[in-house]
């Protein structure tokens, strides 16, 4: 089965720590978030053209001006500190079920620059090896790369080739004119992600706004998945709490006619319906006319030991399926009025 492709934006974040991370630490959208995060001290003195509260306009401004080189890079220093001392609590988050969702086909594309989905991504792999891929659009405070060898990993680790740790990699910050191509881990994350685009089955966008700024990235997103009259069998998954009329309008461009799912929250998409098997299952039920009980899936609330007992037999027949062929579509999740 083709690849299901996630694309994550800071919504996703948000929705897995309503609470706060471990220490009580909050993320936010880019709005007022200078002000959430007490940094707004660093620009009280400067007179911005500007009268929005968007992290991005106002980092673009200062990005811009001579005279806030040095304000600009203790934002950074800022900003790269808070982000990266956030925490999973210990319980299952949303990324946990996220990242335990998909298998080695599948990837995960983040714009987040927070360490959380590679924290959830090191504790699942103790449940399973079979894990999806991970690009950080943005780069990650959890993220390193070494560049000699084109190796990338959690900073905790060492490059397989020359066994140093792994240096970190940059963040790329919200300038209106981001340039992709000038960071190698950043350059080679959007190649692969948009060679995994072109040939997937499925799209989920969780929590992305697709801001002004990021008119580059949604062009390179669009590029890789190509014409929609050439998606009429492909389905898109939004998770967001927007409104659906706005959500489609703003996607619309990603959409073959009726072929999406909108929800507003993680457990009621494909991914929450049917994890590790939302292709297959997605395409049995709208392609092979066999319809599917999303009741089956992950459960909000659910313990690890629930998610391990949930993921028993998924993960055995994953175990006993040769090499190259296809899971098996996991029998709870279809509908039995009609098999």
């Amino acid at each position: 089965m083709k690849p299901h492709v996630v694309i994550l934006g800071a919504g996703a974040t948000i929705a897995t720590i309503p609470d706060g991370d471990r220490n009580g630490n909050r993320s936010s959208v880019m709005n007022g978030l200078l002000k959430k995060l007490d940094l707004d001290i660093l620009v009280k003195d400067i007179k911005l053209n500007t009268d929005s509260d968007n992290l991005e306009d106002i980092y673009s401004e200062l990005h811009e001006r001579k005279d806030c080189v040095e304000i600009v890079t203790e934002l950074e220093n800022r900003l790269y500190k808070y982000f990266g001392s956030l925490e999973l609590p210990d319980n299952p988050t949303i990324y946990d079920f996220l990242v335990l969702s998909l298998t080695e086909k599948d990837v995960i594309a983040t714009f987040n620059w927070d360490p959380l989905l590679i924290q959830a991504y090191i504790r699942c792999s103790k449940i399973t090896g079979n894990l999806p891929h991970i690009f950080c659009l943005h780069g990650n405070t959890a993220m390193g790369y070494c560049e000699e060898h084109v190796e990338f990993g959690s900073l905790d680790a060492f490059c397989p080739v020359c066994m140093n740790r792994f240096p970190p990699t940059p963040l790329l910050y919200p300038v209106k004119e981001k340039n992709y191509s000038s960071n190698d881990y950043i350059k080679k994350s959007w190649e692969a992600v948009e060679q995994v685009i072109e040939g997937s089955y499925m799209l989920t966008i969780f929590g992305y706004s697709a801001p002004s700024s990021d008119e580059a990235a949604i062009s390179l997103l669009k590029r890789a998945w190509g014409s929609i009259e050439n998606r009429r069998l492909e389905q898109v998954s939004i998770i967001d709490i927007e409104s659906e009329t706005s959500l489609v309008k703003k996607w619309d461009k990603f959409i073959y006619s009726h072929h999406y799912l909108i929800e507003n929250n993680f457990f009621d998409s494909y991914l929450g319906m049917f994890p590790r098997r939302s292709c297959e299952q997605v395409f049995a039920t709208y392609s092979l006319n066999m319809p599917t009980d999303g009741r089956n899936g992950f459960k909000e609330g659910m313990s690890w030991e629930d998610i391990k007992e949930f993921l028993d037999q998924l993960l055995l027949d994953e175990l006993n399926t040769e090499q190259g062929k296809n899971y098996p579509p996991y029998h709870p999740y279809f509908d039995k009025s009609v098999i």
